[in-house]
């Protein structure tokens, strides 16, 4: 074993080298492995081809896709002749080859309309079943399974001696390499020995020999070429395997002197990211089940925002104000989920009644009185006649949220605060008060204080709205919600769309990670959404992430202070609020601690 094939089986990346001509120069463990170039069955047939009388079993689960090119007319040799089948088609069959007297057994489904299919037949006292389903393909055969495990499509076929009637033949992966696909085999193709850790060999073979793939090929002669310096992380598809493979230039001095193949099958990239967001599921069922003192009914809000420090506080506290009933504001920038958090507290209040949400941005203000207070007939030319109720009254015995109470306009603001402080209302064109039993939920990103001070917010208004406040932290203070919510926002979009579930890959989570999200929540949202629409497989790449500007990269001496910071926030949360108990905890005195706390804007 030279130096260098001694570096290609250490590396966690499948390899494989060609030179100029497209001969297999090198070829590491882990290739072999993907491409089924070992022999893992403890069991052994010898070499040969099907002879008539042979009695065929397949399980194909996408005809044509990954079985040698399986076609309706290659199942003629077995007495299928059903044109009804069709390329794509999920089969499982049993027949006899070369004998048109002898009937078959089998059934189809459209690969649309089928999960799994079984197929069980008594073939002259031999006890046969096939099924397949989203894991693999398997034929038992009087008690023997042989069976294939897939990711997107695959073929078993298993073959009985026409003499013997005992097992002549069956599929291990690796059979599109070997050329011995259902396809190939029913044409009259050969098939190899297998015996328990054989091993094909391919170095010194034209890769087309072994690897097929017509993008892959193309790519291949590209670099070969010079013609392109190198691909990077495309995705391809060889002997039916999906893979995500680079393909990197042999430099020398007279040009490309060959390539060098590194990939990943898209079943191993998807269980790596399936094991690291199961990790990220545990560590926050964990984190629920470690705050014993939380009431049950407030990790309902969690489910929306996380448990990061920075949304701890904000958690507890909400559901708290939910039990009151009395008016709340919700602060914050856009996109940070006031409206979501408002729909929390209604859910868990004890107040029960109409739930009204007004958005205050798409009232015209000439109508602002009439559409939250009423009008009786007559107040305005054209107007409904017999006049009509105002939010307020649709909300009475309920909750009314004012999503972005900011835009009020100042006349407005004097009859809410009326309606506030004396619990009734008048509809415009009457002098007749209304009674109404309403609490208010109110949001705004506008920074209410200032606008007291420059005459656009009534200052009596304010204070009767902030008495209970919260403020929604903006993302880039919660990072740790950022994987809680890409989960519930992708589950969230799946479901809206009705699409399958689809994972993000690393590089993509780390585009996400690195990103400061100016639109918060809602700009996630929006990305996300994006990304599936945009990702035609069920892995999102880093490519399929558009984002309004590129992540800023923070350096050593940010990252430290942003880690400071969240260290100094969780501790906080873990004392309840209690500074003495978090400065003992972090070990700080107290002109440290505190100049932390102003430094970070955390007093």
């Amino acid at each position: 074993m030279d130096i260098l094939e001694s570096l290609l089986n250490s590396s966690s990346h499948a390899i494989f080298a060609l030179d100029r001509e497209g001969i297999v120069t090198h070829i590491n463990r882990r290739a072999k492995e993907h491409f089924g170039l070992y022999n893992h069955s403890q069991q052994s047939h010898g070499a040969g081809r099907l002879e008539k009388g042979d009695l065929v079993i397949l399980a194909t689960t996408a005809m044509g896709a990954d079985d040698g090119g399986l076609q309706q007319e290659d199942l003629e040799v077995l007495g299928i002749r059903d044109k009804k089948i069709q390329p794509g088609d999920m089969l499982a069959a049993v027949g006899v080859f070369d004998d048109p007297a002898t009937r078959p057994v089998y059934k189809f489904l459209r690969r649309r309309d089928a999960g799994a299919m079984t197929l069980e037949t008594n073939w002259e006292g031999i006890s046969i079943r096939i099924a397949v389903d989203g894991k693999e393909a398997s034929a038992t055969v009087d008690g023997t399974t042989y069976a294939i495990s897939y990711f997107m499509s695959i073929c078993q076929c298993v073959v009985l001696s026409a003499k013997t009637r005992k097992v002549k033949f069956w599929e291990e992966k690796g059979y599109s390499a070997r050329k011995e696909g259902a396809g190939n085999l029913l044409r009259g193709a050969t098939f190899q020995a297998k015996n328990p850790d054989g091993e094909i060999d391919v170095v010194g073979y034209y890769f087309r020999e072994f690897f097929e793939g017509d993008r892959f090929e193309q790519h291949l002669q590209d670099v070969l070429s010079g013609k392109v310096s190198h691909y990077e992380d495309e995705e391809y598809e060889i002997n039916g395997y999906a893979l995500a493979a680079s393909i990197l230039p042999v430099e020398e001095t007279d040009g490309v002197g060959g390539v060098i193949v590194k990939f990943r099958r898209f079943e191993d990239i998807k269980t790596t990211i399936l094991e690291r967001n199961t990790a990220i599921s545990v560590a926050e069922r964990r984190y629920r089940e470690a705050k014993q003192g939380d009431a049950a009914e407030e990790n309902d809000f969690a489910t929306l925002f996380g448990n990061s420090a920075a949304m701890a506080e904000v958690k507890r506290y909400a559901y708290r104000l939910s039990q009151l009933d009395c008016n709340v504001l919700i602060t914050g920038e856009s996109g940070t989920g006031k409206s979501f958090l408002a729909q929390a507290i209604v859910k868990q209040q004890p107040r029960r009644g109409p739930f009204i949400t007004v958005d205050c941005t798409t009232v015209t203000p000439t109508l602002f009185e009439s559409e939250m207070f009423g009008y009786v007939g007559g107040a305005f030319t054209g107007a409904n006649p017999k006049g009509k109720a105002g939010f307020f009254e649709e909300a009475d015995g309920g909750t009314i949220f004012l999503d972005e109470i900011g835009e009020i306009p100042l006349n407005i603001q004097a009859k809410l605060l009326g309606v506030i402080q004396n619990k009734t209302l008048t509809r415009v064109g009457s002098t007749k008060t209304v009674p109404v039993d309403v609490r208010i939920l109110a949001a705004t990103n506008r920074n209410l204080r200032e606008e007291v001070t420059a005459g656009r917010f009534r200052q009596d208004l304010y204070y009767r709205l902030s008495a209970f406040s919260l403020e929604l932290p903006p993302l880039r203070q919660s990072q740790e919600d950022i994987y809680f919510l890409i989960n519930n926002l992708l589950d969230s979009i799946r479901k809206k769309y009705g699409m399958p579930d689809k994972c993000l890959s690393g590089e993509a989570f780390s585009r996400l990670l690195a990103y400061d999200w100016p639109g918060n929540i809602r700009e996630l949202e929006n990305v996300l959404e994006s990304a599936v629409a945009l990702s035609e497989s069920d892995i999102i790449y880093a490519e399929h992430i558009r984002l309004e500007s590129e992540p800023v990269h923070m350096t050593l001496k940010e990252q430290l202070k942003a880690e400071e910071k969240r260290i100094i926030q969780q501790t906080l949360s873990r004392c309840d609020g209690s500074r003495v108990a978090a400065m003992e905890q972090l070990g700080l005195s107290k002109t440290v601690f505190y100049g932390k706390l102003k430094e970070y804007r955390l007093g």
